[in-house]
């Protein structure tokens, strides 16, 4: 098969698979509702395509969670080998945040910001399709790899490399949300990774003497900011120090908390204002794991006690503290994995509460297949090795070392003047706003 037929085929191969979400009944009624949700009902055709492709590698459904691909593939048994093939590739599509290296006639030269990983992508349409896409811009694109070689299925926004602030932060949320994508696709990132959280889970151990914490959202920072500190400088905290930092809530409880709901625009300076900035208290477990890193779980005690207490449903908001534990992506199977073997009473009583009859690992395959069927680092093990976390971080901390100091009088400081901060540094170096 020439390249020309072999991109005729993958094309008329993503048209077909668009074709059965809008057709099929069993599919058809999902993504109406889909769409529905987003206020995009009577999008236009442009509007349509860029919904329809992450609905399509992205979307899970039935109760064994089957892919759009696996629905399509089984209602239709006359698929040629080189479809087949095909969809296999394409189930390992991914969508990432790339920089424009180079502009091709055949596709893209794309650095990607997340698994830090350097991409030669052929497009499945003309090039001048992509007219205005120039280098140093960055692209939000969705590919897939297909014998040696990656295919380009669509770029779903361009951002000019004046923002490249915001793209930062963009990334940094991606790798947040979904941690494996920096490293699935780079080895030698995952053994970056992977030595990171063996050597830091020592530290851990020898900074608190365990690899369990609970204490509540008001010191949780504190210690956190504690075992940072001994991991960058090599300073141990003093024992009292850490026991004044470890407090329990009143009352085991659950609720929403109005303050975990970021955006992508906002994330950043929310997650620097940290959990002791939020407007209620509750407890945080914190937790480093040796196989996957340093986990921050909000309400883990308030999880753990419904198994402990002899009356379950003394516990405000049981039910929604299960559902939320294993519903949540981010509580890997290897947390839950620690609280069943706790509590022996953690399977029965979870299909007490959720009117289930699963096993502990039918538990675990329908809630957490993903981190079952492979090794996902916690999110903060994996920004720990992360370029463009340090790099951002680095942007940040001059922006507040060079923001002007509260209370202080600038107005008749010379450019060349001491700092009236108390730095010793120049004023233009120091608190003079920069252009």
């Amino acid at each position: 098969m020439s390249v020309i037929e072999k991109l005729a085929v993958i094309s008329d191969t993503v048209t077909k698979l668009m074709n059965f979400v809008v057709s099929d009944e069993s599919v058809k009624p999902d993504f109406d509702e889909y769409i529905t949700a987003l206020s995009a009902k009577n999008a236009d055709r442009s509007r349509m395509q860029a919904l329809i492709i992450p609905y399509i590698f992205e979307r899970r459904l039935t109760k064994d969670k089957k892919t759009i691909l696996n629905l399509y593939e089984e209602k239709n048994s006359d698929l040629s080998k080189e479809e087949k093939e095909i969809l296999e590739a394409l189930s390992k599509s991914f969508s990432s945040v790339f920089e424009v290296r180079r502009v091709m006639s055949s596709g893209f030269e794309l650095y990607n910001l997340i698994n830090e990983k350097m991409y030669k992508i052929l497009s499945l349409v003309k090039m001048n399709n992509f007219r205005g896409i120039t280098p140093g811009q960055f692209a939000m694109c969705r590919i897939f790899p297909m014998k040696n070689e990656y295919y380009l299925l669509e770029v779903s926004n361009v951002i000019s490399s004046i923002n490249k602030e915001e793209v930062y932060k963009f990334a940094i949320a991606k790798i947040i949300e979904k941690p494996e994508d920096a490293y699935e696709e780079n080895p030698k990132k995952f053994e970056q990774i992977e030595t990171i959280v063996k050597n830091f889970g020592n530290k851990f151990i020898e900074c608190f003497n365990a690899d369990e914490i609970i204490t509540t959202n008001v010191y949780a920072d504190n210690l956190i900011n504690m075992f940072n500190t001994y991991c960058d400088e090599g300073i141990m905290p003093e024992k009292d120090e850490i026991e004044a930092n470890i407090k329990q809530v009143e009352n085991n409880r659950y609720f929403t908390v109005s303050d975990f709901k970021n955006s992508y625009s906002n994330f950043m300076e929310k997650s620097l204002e940290g959990f002791s900035s939020h407007s209620s208290t509750y407890d945080i477990g914190i937790i480093y794991d040796k196989e996957l890193g340093l986990f921050v779980l909000p309400f883990y005690q308030t999880f753990c006690k419904i198994y402990e207490a002899q009356d379950y449903k003394s516990v405000q908001g049981y039910k929604d503290c299960v559902k939320s534990f294993l519903e949540n992506d981010k509580v890997n199977a290897n947390i839950i994995r620690r609280v069943a073997s706790k509590y022996p009473n953690f399977t029965d009583r979870t299909n007490e509460i959720l009117q289930t009859s699963y096993t502990l690992d039918e538990l675990l395959n329908y809630y957490k297949s993903d981190s079952v069927e492979k090794k996902i680092f916690s999110s903060a093990s994996v920004l720990y090795a992360s370029k463009i976390f340090e790099q951002m971080m680095t942007t940040v901390a001059e922006k507040e070392e060079n923001k002007p100091k509260e209370g202080i009088d600038y107005s008749h400081v010379g450019r060349n003047d001491k700092c009236p901060c108390g730095s010793g540094k120049k004023y233009k170096n120091c608190c003079m706003p920069k252009e």
